[in-house]
């Protein structure tokens, strides 16, 4: 089954949510995210110390995606024989002591229990004042993209190729320890935000998310959409358009933003239309169609 039939089949009859965050009114945000060994890690190449970090990253990466702020986690720790060894357990507590600290996060409880491969889930409570809800869009929003896309998917090409090429460190870098946008969290809530999400499974899947629940055609220019220029050129355009776990916020919004924020650069890719949910790439003046999508947590879906 396709994911998102997996997640129609739990919730039965009750539309499943839209977004990554669930708001409980007045002001908490609840998300949880997930790393798993074989579909998100290999220890090979991750090291606890990094399964540590982008465990934290992913999920405040939810939690400022919707506007918030996070303060108390809950982790559950499936351990395979490997990652229960007391110096594997010691150096990724320290670790995530650390990258909780940074945000000022509480670890206030979670679970543990023996697995065959590692298994690491957290759980996120913030608090925001007025969630950016991915069905807020209205027509002519514009569509920006912070940073840049395709660091990731070339990282994750190099890891698996096993080279030691130094031209791909930041790429390896931002596979394995990819970094929320929090830092330009507060200057964002200087404009009008009508909708956001972070790019975790692509820019074409994640944009089709985001008209979907607003309920209009996104129009993306693809010359406009900021790709890293290493990665371009070693993947060429369909892999770095579909470049996931890169944390980059996607978001609408009606107003000019300015071209940098908080040392970010912030570039408007498109606009938000009336029309068929959905999203139309161009490029050339001409509609452009994908090769491939991006990524996808079950094999059946690509």
């Amino acid at each position: 089954m396709k994911e998102s039939e997996i997640i129609r089949t739990l919730f039965g009859t009750t539309p499943p949510p839209e977004d990554d965050c669930y708001f409980l009114a007045p002001n908490r945000l609840v998300t949880t995210d997930s790393l798993s060994e074989g579909t998100h890690f290999l220890h090979y190449w991750s090291s606890p110390e990094i399964l540590a970090k982008k465990l934290v990253e992913v999920n405040v990466s939810d939690i400022v995606a919707s506007g918030g702020t996070p303060n108390e986690c809950f982790l559950n720790l499936g351990l395979s024989p490997l990652s229960r060894k007391k110096e594997w357990i010691r150096r990724f507590s320290k670790e995530l002591r650390k990258s909780l600290d940074q945000y000022g996060m509480k670890l206030a409880g979670g679970d543990t229990f023996s697995s065959p491969t590692t298994q690491l889930a957290l759980t996120v409570v913030g608090t925001v004042e007025k969630p950016w809800l991915r069905s807020g869009g209205k027509t002519g929003d514009y569509l920006y993209l912070t940073g840049s896309l395709g660091l990731s998917q070339l990282g994750y090409k190099t890891l698996k190729k096993k080279s030691k090429d130094k031209i791909y460190k930041e790429a390896v870098e931002r596979h394995l320890s990819p970094k929320s946008r929090y830092v330009i969290l507060n200057h964002l809530k200087n404009f009008k935000i009508h909708a956001c999400m972070d790019i975790t499974d692509g820019l074409i899947q994640d944009a089709e998310r985001l008209a979907l629940t607003s309920k209009g055609r996104l129009k993306i220019q693809i010359e406009s959409v900021p790709l890293h220029p290493l990665a371009l050129k070693e993947l060429g355009l369909d892999l770095c358009l579909g470049s996931g776990e890169e944390l980059e916020l996607l978001f609408l919004s009606p107003e000019i933003l300015p071209t940098k924020l908080a040392g970010i650069s912030v570039t408007m890719i498109g606009k938000l239309n009336q029309g068929k949910p959905g999203v139309t790439l161009q490029k050339d003046g001409k509609t452009y169609i994908p090769k491939s999508r991006g990524f996808f947590h079950f094999s059946e879906e690509e």
